[in-house]
């Protein structure tokens, strides 16, 4: 069967092919390099929406939905070796602090302990005293120039590890999502295939790789929450604002909208209903502190401090009038006058 392939490089578009033999043939001589090297990225670009880097290029290969969903299933059933791999990986918190970094932010850079890829998927088993796997992350950069490493020392809690891991080889990690149950305990791994201890990455699969995927459900940071909020000014020209950490903590979202839902808390737009699939689960999270009141040390509550707004108004929240922000509760009673 043919598979429309459509072939977008720096995110512009530039070809689209009938089949992947024709996206190969057509990209072999866009990059002067042979059509068989070209199978792969294509493949796994339009089944997995992995990105496909030549020097500072990025290439997107994009099919249908349904041809591409069928087309996983077959890669993983067959174990080719296309179909994403995924990870058991170890996570010292005695080392270093995951839960704080990513209570700031959505992507980490990682050790490289195996060959991981773009599009990897790797579950974060914390060890000493957690003993849980607790988080699922996607590689979005299989192989970090050592020069483009962020070290933040801010999380590391063994000083001598930080200074060795300065000459480690690094991939860059998207927190997809977070879980906290007794069921991902060692022991429940172990009844479920895990053989042993866990000292070390392991690749997953079988039973156990789908027991522990079982568990979580969510992508708590694709494309769902910009990092900036746009405003148009009365000159008729754009600038953005850009939103706090506060509103881009993937951990506080997840369980500001678990307790809320998706619809929005000042007009009551729910997206999907409005737009249908496309806005499925979208929805912006707004800190309703403002910065200047937030003192050194301060924890964001998910419940208190976090509320999810449509995008529309989530900018105004982010608009001075008068020199002031309006509140949630102001802003709430000229949506419900106006539609009055």
């Amino acid at each position: 069967m043919a598979c429309p392939i459509t072939i977008y490089k720096n995110d512009k578009l530039l070809f689209e092919a009938t089949n992947i033999q024709e996206a190969a043939r057509f990209l072999a001589d866009h990059l002067n390099t042979t059509k068989n090297k070209c199978y792969d990225p294509i493949e796994r670009g339009y089944v997995y929406n992995i990105p496909y880097y030549v020097n500072e290029d990025e290439y997107h290969f994009i099919a249908p939905e349904k041809i591409a969903i069928n087309r996983r299933k077959e890669l993983e059933e067959k174990g080719h070796h296309n179909a994403r791999r995924v990870w058991l990986v170890p996570a010292n918190p005695k080392e270093y602090d995951l839960a704080s970094a990513f209570s700031q932010y959505d992507t980490l850079d990682w050790k490289r302990s195996y060959h991981y890829e773009n599009g990897d998927i790797l579950f974060l088993y914390v060890s000493s005293g957690i003993q849980k796997v607790r988080y699922k992350v996607e590689v979005i950069k299989g192989l970090v120039p050592s020069s483009n490493v962020m070290h933040n020392k801010t999380f590391w809690e063994d000083e001598e590890k930080f200074n060795q891991s300065i000459e480690w080889n690094w991939t860059r990690v998207r927190l997809v999502d977070v879980v906290d149950t007794a069921e991902l305990s060692l022991s429940k791994l172990r009844e479920h295939g895990l053989k042993g201890n866990i000292q070390g990455s392991m690749k997953l699969t079988g039973e156990l790789q789908d027991y522990i995927m079982s568990f979580f459900k969510s992508d708590l940071t694709k494309g769902y929450y910009p990092d900036e909020v746009p405003k148009t000014l009365e000159e008729g020209n754009h600038k953005t604002i850009t939103v706090n950490v506060y509103e881009r903590n993937p951990i506080a979202r997840k369980q500001c909208i678990d307790h809320y839902g998706v619809q929005c808390q000042v007009c009551n737009l729910h997206l999907e209903d409005t737009y249908g699939e496309v806005g499925k689960d979208f929805i912006h999270v707004h800190h309703i502190i403002p910065l200047h009141k937030i003192q050194q040390g301060y924890f964001v509550n998910p419940i208190t401090d976090l509320i999810p707004v449509c995008p529309n108004c989530h900018a105004m929240l982010h608009r001075k009038e008068n020199g002031l922000y309006l509140s949630i509760e102001q802003l709430r009673e000229r949506v419900l006058n106006c539609k009055n």
